[in-house]
């Protein structure tokens, strides 16, 4: 028989991780919601197959182990853990303290390491029902954006990571996915919460933070993107059901990008690599030694 699902969501105060577990109770799946503050997820009492833990993804790793030997204990295994915790870091790349810039690391891209690596142990032994590990990433892991470097190297390294893990467990039947959304209506933008500004600015730099503030500030609450929509789509990956099944006959992909911004993003960046390439081909090919 196979077993229910079981997703372990971190980050669901807000966002993404909030609908994700909304919509994921409303279908009766079990969900353990995780975040920093429990009184912000409270609400989710209220649930029907909803436990809540509390976890901060940048706790040791012997914290995060606890909270994970606490989730497997509830229904006495996990199917799908969903990386969602992050947040925003502004600032050109001189401006953030290096305490910053670790503290965005700590969170967004060791966060998500942290916990996947406490989960794999029981993912490589269990032998029923689905075993899936989902990131949210984002399409900034691929173009880079002014006074957004930090965010934006912390979503490639989780790129390469997860892409390599997915390599290295296929053989294990663990499913690994990397989801790639562009600007959806969420909080991220939300300055001083979501996104941290740096503790000191330089004045040489006002004309580029000035201007990527002020659009952080108009586009708050103004992205087209549903994130309704986008989490149905993000189960639809995880449970490979709907057109998501149709479009990967049945095999998860090891990326999607939501949104279509992020399609021209990333197609974007990818033509831009290609053509540079191409480009520098014969100078880059002259280096091999002679025979």
């Amino acid at each position: 028989m196979t077993l229910p699902n079981v997703f372990f969501i971190t980050g669901t105060s807000s966002g993404f991780g909030r609908v994700l577990v909304e919509q994921l109770s409303a279908q009766g799946q079990n969900v353990i919601a995780t975040a920093r503050n429990l009184d912000k997820i409270k609400d989710f009492d209220d649930l029907p197959n909803v436990t809540i833990l509390q976890l901060d993804v940048s706790d040791s790793e012997e914290e995060i182990g606890h909270v994970v030997d606490q989730a497997l204990g509830i229904h006495g295994y996990v199917t799908h853990i969903i990386n969602n915790a992050g947040y925003g870091l502004s600032g050109c790349v001189e401006e953030p303290s290096i305490d910053q810039a670790k503290r965005q690391f700590d969170v967004n891209y060791w966060g998500a390491v942290s916990v996947t690596r406490k989960f794999l142990p029981h993912l490589r032994t269990r032998t029923e029902g689905d075993k899936c590990i989902a990131a949210v990433s984002s399409a900034f892991a691929f173009q880079t954006q002014l006074a957004t470097s930090y965010y934006c190297a912390t979503k490639a390294a989780m790129e390469m990571t997860f892409e390599a893990l997915k390599m290295e467990t296929q053989h294990l039947g663990i499913k690994v996915l990397l989801i790639e959304p562009g600007a959806f209506r969420t909080n991220i933008l939300h300055q001083d919460t979501n996104i941290h500004m740096p503790k000191h600015s330089i004045a040489d730099y006002s004309p580029i933070t000035d201007n990527v503030n002020k659009m952080y500030k108009e586009l708050d609450g103004q992205q087209v993107g549903d994130t309704g929509l986008g989490c149905k789509r993000m189960i639809e990956l995880m449970n490979m059901t709907g057109e998501a099944k149709e479009i990967s006959k049945g095999e998860m992909p090891v990326r999607v990008a939501l949104g279509p911004d992020a399609v021209d993003m990333i197609t974007k960046k990818g033509n831009e690599l290609v053509e540079n390439c191409n480009k520098w081909a014969d100078f880059s090919k002259s280096t091999d030694r002679k025979a």
